[in-house]
């Protein structure tokens, strides 16, 4: 009975201590601005629904179509990536590079 009466103060102790080091990641001012984060949000939902007319073009068999869907869908990935890289710099570059080592280097 102790042991299950511990764990009800270890477990508010433990959320206690974290929803501040939660809001400590919370920005006040995120890069960019309003607008630009609003058009990236936009990008990002046309991108999905693309992706769902693909998937149904795919499920309906109109291959064609799907086709047509996956060129489209590969602008909008572009377009997302050029947003991105507009507000918060090239970032994606460096997680590119994040797990590459070159091992001849000395």
């Amino acid at each position: 009975m102790k042991k299950s009466i511990a764990i009800i103060p270890m477990s508010l102790l433990a959320a206690a201590l974290s929803i501040p080091s939660v809001r400590a990641y919370a920005d006040d001012n995120p890069p960019g601005n309003h607008r630009q984060r609003e058009e990236l949000r936009r990008d990002q939902q046309q991108l999905e629904q693309l992706r769902q007319r693909r998937n149904r073009e795919i499920r309906e068999g109109d291959k064609r179509e799907a086709r047509e869907y996956n060129e489209k869908i590969r602008d909008q990935q572009r377009e997302i990536s050029r947003d991105r890289k507009s507000i918060y710099g090239d970032r994606d570059g460096w997680r590119r590079d994040r797990g590459h080592h070159d091992y001849n280097h000395e």
